[in-house]
């Protein structure tokens, strides 16, 4: 089964401006708007990115407080 990444990953929204970024090169009467759409996909990809690298963090800080307290507590 291959991944097909949907769009709450900043792969889809790579994949988008990739995508438009190509058609852009051979479609020259949308050129201006294929890349402008590029543009906005890859924004959204890098700000979802950024998004869930601080979620991972945050849980990962969480889980290791949590993990310092259990092992440093005395009954």
């Amino acid at each position: 089964m291959a991944y097909k990444p949907n769009s709450s990953t900043p792969d889809y929204w790579f994949e988008k401006a990739d995508q438009c970024f190509r058609r852009s090169r051979t479609d020259s009467k949308a050129r201006v708007k294929l890349e402008a759409l590029g543009n906005v996909f890859m924004v959204k990809a890098v700000e979802l990115d950024i998004k869930l690298r601080r979620l991972a963090n945050a849980n990962q800080s969480v889980f290791s407080r949590t993990a310092v307290a259990l092992t440093t507590r005395r009954d």
